[in-house]
């Protein structure tokens, strides 16, 4: 479900905002020989991009930010030197991660309920790509502003693109094309992004239930479609692109420069 925000004010409760940050991708798919959040994205590296775009977005609309940051156990010293060099007052923790995306954002959550305010289950949790360099503070309003709404949300965008389902061959064969099984209603997809957005006490039945029964994701909101709670579609930008491959690279590379020139 799509909803519109509008016309609500950013932050209606006077809440916190919670962030975690999972920052543990490598750059192998970059061509890196380390991790893709010390890239330089215009001379700023993607990880601090992302957080000064919280930053700016606490700046602005006043809203304070408790932040987390979730990487690998070699990366802890860069990333803490990361925060330190670009005065990101917000982030309180930095925790080592698991196995899995599922796994470190589990350390995430079990970082939240140790910091100095712990949240309540009201409270808003933000789970954002370390990647996810180029939100901008629209996205991150309309996000908040539904997290004061709703359980669960996350930010999304309209299918562009024409999408089919393949059919698995028996048996299947690596050289042959994938055989078209249909083609999905393109008005009906959308493409899911982060902030994924979810109420604390939520996110934290979520995490103990998916762990019980089994279920793992790579998107923290199908977890809770798994387990029946509805969750909600907020518009945000194309621009919001995460930095996977060179090519991410050039589009953030040109969409910074046509910012400036606007």
């Amino acid at each position: 479900m799509q909803i519109d925000i509008k016309s609500i004010p950013v932050n209606p409760m006077k809440r916190d905002l919670y962030l975690i940050v999972p920052a543990a991708g490598t750059g192998s798919r970059m061509g890196l020989d380390y991790s893709k959040q010390f890239f330089k994205i215009d001379g700023i590296p993607v990880l601090a991009r992302t957080l000064l775009a919280f930053a700016e977005f606490s700046e602005k609309s006043t809203v304070p930010i408790h932040g987390v940051i979730v990487t690998s156990e070699e990366n802890i010293p860069l990333v803490s030197e990361l925060v330190s060099e670009y005065k990101i007052s917000f982030v309180e923790k930095i925790v080592k991660g698991g196995a899995t995306r599922q796994d470190s954002v589990s350390c995430g959550i079990e970082a939240l309920s140790s910091l100095s305010r712990v949240p309540d289950a009201k409270d808003i949790v933000f789970i954002h790509d370390g990647a996810r360099c180029m939100v901008d503070r629209k996205t991150i309003t309309a996000c908040f502003t539904a997290g004061s709404m709703y359980d669960v949300s996350v930010a999304a965008t309209p299918c562009k693109n024409t999408i089919k389902c393949a059919v698995e061959e028996t048996p299947s064969s690596d050289v042959s094309p994938r055989l078209v099984d249909r083609t999905l209603d393109r008005s009906l997809l959308y493409e899911v992004q982060t902030p994924q957005v979810f109420k604390y006490g939520v996110l934290r039945e979520v995490n103990t239930k998916a762990k019980e029964k089994g279920i793992t994701a790579t998107d923290d909101t199908a977890l809770a479609e798994a387990l029946g709670i509805p969750v909600r579609l907020i518009p945000c930008s194309y621009g919001n692109i995460k930095i996977t491959t060179p090519e991410d690279a050039s589009l953030a590379e040109f969409l910074l420069k046509e910012q400036r020139e606007i």
